[in-house]
């Protein structure tokens, strides 16, 4: 029976035409948000470019120069107070407040809705509610799951359109009943009424007043690693043979690469927090020693893995078709790939999925040709004659104006504009992951390569994964980031850990683990090590180790490699033996001072957070192999330092 509501004949007539197990929904949101039209999206590109086009005849878009991007690339600029994800409003609603654990703000279910009701409300009142299917990718793998968002924001949807598979989301949809879906509205864009919110039991998400991609794409974090990141959880915990097929078992926030061995592949999965080079990694150049080593990216944020029946290997694929980069310090010398891709797009690829949507750089406008500018590009400012300039906010501006592009500023672009994409992008089997990177960014602690001797102690030290916010802050505490996925735990941190013990178990050949540390100063605060291309001589030593070719030296944080196993011919700031073997042991010191943090922060995952606790999800105990873990690193610690 169809529920009363008040819709027009036309909106009803639009939600009528949509596969039947999703029709009580839209109506009932549709209901609720009062828009003035529903427009169900296909995933074709003559819609889309209809929504691009009228978003630059309302201003919001400008149209960037063919010649230097290519067709349908475009410029946006955000409001000024919705330019990033915002940790204290997402929340995780649950019925008990263990289930969303200590890492994650918590609201009661009835309580979020009751106050998410009011503020969705109308909030669509002359606007278009857009219908978005979305899978990931690939669409017909065991890692694939469809979903629906529905959203008031055309400019999502173009951005969606590029990000994620939509035209594959309608034929998965149809015969799958029991669906996750996502309702968005940029509302007003007020920041104190603004929510991102998961309700887990319903897979089902929530999310008000940003139109910031980190808060408003919902295939992305919201949907991709959040809610998908429990199904995984509840798909590995019902296994319980290796060979046993229950669909996608792992979702973590890791970029995904392959360098070629003349006829092998060695695919790396690199989990490195915010501003520690996971990018970089995934889309560079190898140089030096390494430069007859292809590096092929298959995706740059996310993925998902299943074991291979009769393999009992781990197989990972990037679940995402597009990528959404931060700009500053994109440059030729960083980001390579990435670089080419905005240079030279594929027209096969804009054609059907458009180019890439920049927003929040400096818009530059030279004698009427459009393009755009970010720090750290490698590029000077643009200035001369018939050069005119504009910062993010609007505002027109010139080379000694400190407000230029925000430091978040983003690109949006599918993946298949990417040169060296792996040829196995999108195969619905996936890729061997051979080895599972853990980054961070520490100035003493962490050697610049260790691998652990065991899986527990692997996972402990993810668990631990660290990242120093800034060079001053050595002696601080660390915030600490277990395998870089903190903000996306959806769940309780405790049985994310004893998930990642138990792969083993279900994964007879898991990868290999190792920690790598690009970030390494002097005692002037210097870096020490040059990072960006030379990375790749750091992973060929662990493919050496691997292949058994080199006998790595024991610390107490792990295996590491001898000075000679490394190249350093050609570089710029490791030119010595002496420099290389500092930064392949811990330091002393740190490591004193890291088992008295570690203590503690594995302490409050149990007991709850020292600082910033109230709102938060309830603890519960750790798995005892990671307090074992905690005992024998202890125990290393003492006898190394003396």
């Amino acid at each position: 029976m169809t529920p009363q509501t008040t819709l027009s004949d036309a909106i009803e007539s639009t939600i009528a035409s949509l596969p039947e197990h999703m029709q009580d929904w839209v109506r009932k949101e549709a209901d609720l948000c009062k828009p003035d039209a529903v427009e169900i999206i296909t995933g074709k590109a003559d819609q889309i470019i209809k929504l691009e086009n009228a978003l630059e005849a309302a201003g919001a878009y400008t149209r960037l120069d063919e010649d230097e991007y290519g067709k349908r690339c475009f410029y946006a600029r955000s409001d000024k107070n919705d330019v990033a994800r915002v940790e204290e409003r997402t929340v995780i609603c649950t019925e008990d407040p263990v289930d969303a654990g200590p890492l994650n703000f918590w609201v009661d279910p009835a309580e979020m809705h009751g106050k998410l009701d009011k503020l969705f409300d109308g909030t669509m009142k002359g606007r278009t509610m857009y219908v978005v299917p979305f899978v990931t990718n690939p669409a017909d793998s065991q890692f694939a799951t469809a979903g629906v968002q529905l959203t008031d924001s055309a400019n999502v949807v173009c951005n969606l359109y590029r990000m994620s598979n939509l035209q594959d989301g309608w034929r998965i949809l149809e015969k799958q009943p029991r669906f996750p879906r996502i309702t968005h509205s940029y509302g007003t864009l007020n920041k104190e009424d603004r929510w991102i919110t998961h309700f887990p039991k319903e897979l089902y998400c929530r999310t008000i007043n940003s139109d910031y991609g980190g808060n408003a794409l919902g295939p992305k974090k919201i949907f991709g690693l959040r809610l998908v990141g429990i199904q995984a959880l509840e798909n590995a915990q019902k296994k319980s043979q290796p060979d046993e097929d229950v669909g996608i078992e792992l979702v973590e926030h890791m970029a995904l690469f392959g360098i070629n061995y003349g006829d092998r592949r060695v695919h790396f999965g690199a989990a490195f927090p915010s501003m520690c080079g996971k990018t970089n990694i995934a889309t560079g150049v190898a140089e030096g020693p390494m430069a007859d080593k292809e590096v092929f990216t298959l995706g740059d944020d996310i993925i998902g893995g299943a074991t291979k029946k009769g393999d009992g290997r781990l197989y990972v694929n990037n679940i995402e078709a597009g990528m959404f980069g931060v700009t500053k310090g994109m440059s030729d010398f960083a980001n390579k790939m990435l670089m080419e891709a905005l240079r030279n797009p594929k027209p096969e690829v804009q054609d059907c999925e458009g180019g890439p949507i920049f927003t929040n750089q400096v818009l530059v406008d030279n004698n009427g040709s459009k393009r755009v500018w970010w720090s750290e590009s490698g590029e000077d400012f643009p200035q001369g004659e018939g050069i005119t300039t504009w910062n993010w906010l609007g505002d027109q501006i010139s080379a000694s104006d400190e407000e230029k592009d925000q430091k978040n500023a983003r690109v949006t672009m599918p993946i298949r504009n990417v040169p060296h994409l792996d040829s196995d992008y999108n195969n619905n089997e996936g890729v061997p992951l051979d080895v599972a990177l853990i980054g961070g960014r520490s100035s003493k602690l962490h050697p610049l390569i260790s691998r652990a001797r065991s899986w527990n102690e692997a996972v402990y030290h993810a668990l631990c994964q660290f990242s120093e916010p800034t060079a001053a802050a050595v002696g601080q505490k660390p915030r600490y980031d277990p395998m870089a996925n903190r903000p996306f735990i959806a769940f309780n941190v405790s049985d994310y850990a004893q998930k990642w013990l138990e792969i083993p178990e279900k994964t007879p050949n898991p990868p290999a683990v190792f920690s790598v540390n690009w970030f390494r100063r002097d005692d002037d605060g210097n870096f020490i090590w040059d990072g960006f291309g030379a990375n790749y001589r750091v992973l060929d030593a662990a493919v050496r180790q691997l292949d058994g070719k080199d006998t790595w030296v024991e610390t107490p944080i792990g295996l590491v490699p001898n000075p000679e196993n490394i190249d350093i011919s050609g570089l710029k700031y490791t030119t010595t033996t002496e420099q290389l073997a500092e930064i392949l042991v811990p330091d002393k010191a740190a490591l004193k001072s890291e088992v008295d943090n570690r203590e503690g922060w594995l302490n409050e995952l149990e007991n709850g957070l020292e600082s910033g606790s109230e709102g938060r999800g309830a603890p519960k105990k750790l798995p005892q192999a990671i307090w074992d873990e905690h005992e024998a690193f202890k125990k290393r610690v003492a006898e190394y330092c003396g």
